[in-house]
């Protein structure tokens, strides 16, 4: 009985260890089917089958192989040959608001919205009876010079003073303490022209003055050009607020905003042709003065300026062009 339960269990084991070892044959087998090489060949090289495997494959282009960044490196910036236009606005050399360096009431606006200024010209005045006064007092002191007169006279009559007694000294007919006054009285009197003179001339700095602060009443224009806006009227008190703005249209100044692939191609100097809205279809010709030189990240542009002249101001600020830029050499710029 006993030998039969052992018998038994060793039957179980070998059954065991058979359907194991078919268990691990089963998942074996077919992955070295699957890279088995066919007769003749090297190590490392395939065999037909897989030839036939990497042969049956969709071919990749070139596309798919080159990086997104790679291709766009590749792409040439586009080339100046005058058939490149950017937008552009036409505006003001200058815009200057007008106001007072003081405090006061506005007598007078000589000016009105759309006249033409030139230069130094009077374009308001502020209330300055006061100055006037001081400006007529201040004349009338400068011009005085009797104090001067009288000390020269006095000085010419010490000096014959001073030479009589120098006369009686010498012949022992005067003594040192009468010669020593008419030394004393002399020298005074030279002192006291030097005082009338510069009195004169502290009369003269004090007509100045007050000149200057009657001219300060006096609101002048610190440029040539347009009167665009007129903000306060006669009888206003100014302060700190502006009276006139004024645009200068000669030259104009053309602002055009320009990719970052012409970095480096656009220099001061150039010459570009611009072209307005309400110019006709005319050629304007100008030239770029300054050029940004730092390059805007998030819209990946950067900004010129170009100098359009403007002598007879035909074209008007404010409007939208498109220029083109024209390629040339510095040399050629400077015979031109």
């Amino acid at each position: 009985m006993e030998a039969s339960h052992q018998g038994w269990k060793r039957w179980l084991v070998a059954m065991g260890g058979i359907l194991a070892f078919v268990a691990v044959g089963v998942a074996v087998l077919p992955a070295l089917a699957r890279y088995q090489r066919t007769p003749g060949s090297e190590a490392g090289v395939p065999g037909e089958g897989d030839a036939a495997e990497i042969d049956s494959r969709p071919p990749e282009t070139e596309s798919e192989e080159l990086p997104l960044a790679a291709a766009s490196d590749l792409s040439p910036p586009p080339p100046i040959d005058g058939l490149l236009d950017f937008d552009c606005m036409i505006a003001p050399a200058e815009v200057v608001e007008i106001g007072s360096s003081i405090t006061g009431l506005i007598s007078e606006i000589t000016v009105e919205r759309a006249d033409y200024v030139e230069t130094d010209q009077v374009v308001a005045r502020l209330e300055s009876s006061v100055e006037h006064a001081t400006v007529r007092l201040a004349e009338e002191q400068a011009r005085r010079n009797d104090d001067i007169e009288s000390s020269k006279a006095n000085l010419l009559l010490q000096k014959k003073r001073r030479s009589r007694a120098r006369k009686l000294f010498n012949g022992r007919s005067l003594s040192v303490e009468a010669k020593d006054q008419v030394e004393t009285e002399a020298l005074l009197a030279h002192l006291d022209v030097k005082r009338a003179r510069n009195d004169h001339h502290l009369k003269q700095l004090q007509l100045a003055q007050a000149q200057a602060a009657l001219d300060r009443h006096t609101i002048r224009s610190p440029i040539s050009g347009y009167v665009v806006d007129r903000r306060m009227s006669p009888g206003e008190v100014v302060d700190e607020e502006t009276i006139l703005r004024i645009a200068q249209v000669d030259p104009l100044r053309v602002e055009v905003i320009l990719p970052a692939a012409m970095f480096g191609r656009i220099e001061p100097g150039m010459r570009a042709e611009v072209f307005a809205e309400a110019s006709g279809g005319k050629r304007l010709m100008a030239e770029v003065e300054i050029v940004d030189r730092v390059i805007d990240g998030p819209s990946g542009t950067f900004g010129a300026r170009l100098g359009l002249p403007n002598p007879d101001q035909s074209v008007p600020a404010g409007l939208r062009c498109q220029v083109r830029f024209l390629e040339e050499e510095p040399e050629m710029l400077a015979r031109a």
